[in-house]
């Protein structure tokens, strides 16, 4: 797994892409696949009826248990939810090497530890047709337009750690 320092963790509070306050923006959102890392975008989104491509999520909302009734809304949104593993403040190299073929085949995943980072993983394998949406704490949501630009600032920041990302 990728180990990411505090200093990177602290760069990636700052939006990857455009904060909306509202939900809003989901109306300009045509023609992609949308990708949402977070229990509560998920549920933001299906509470406007509209279903991800893929939903990325663990059953928390800012580090709290969410309600058996929130639970259910998600496990009943989707068929194909796979489960991973990742801890809190690590990028999975099982994420990172699935990335690709889970954003293909769509569905939902279930994490066993801390999802928020896993947003790196996808938006680096999201295609031209995807698009990625997160929360920001008491902010709003992130849409994030996969671009190269937008994957290169990623690369650039986790690959300039060189020998300070810890592999386990």
């Amino acid at each position: 797994m990728v180990v990411l320092p505090d200093k990177v963790k602290r760069m990636l509070k700052k939006p990857l892409g455009r904060l909306y306050a509202s939900p809003s923006f989901l109306r300009k959102i045509k023609n992609k696949r949308i990708i949402t890392v977070g229990d509560e975008s998920t549920l933001v989104l299906l509470s406007k009826g509209i279903k991800p491509h893929l939903a990325v999520f663990d059953f928390k909302i800012k580090r709290r248990k969410i309600t058996k009734k929130k639970r259910s809304i998600l496990l009943s949104s989707f068929k194909n939810i796979r489960n991973y593993k990742n801890r809190k403040g690590t990028l999975s190299d099982y994420l990172l090497r699935d990335a690709g073929k889970l954003i293909r085949e769509g569905g939902a995943i279930l994490i066993d530890g801390e999802e928020d980072l896993t947003a790196l993983a996808f938006i680096l394998n999201a295609g031209e047709k995807n698009v990625v949406v997160y929360g920001q704490p008491e902010k709003g949501m992130v849409l994030v337009l996969p671009t190269k630009r937008t994957k290169n600032k990623i690369r650039k920041l986790v690959g300039t750690l060189g020998h300070k990302i810890k592999r386990h």
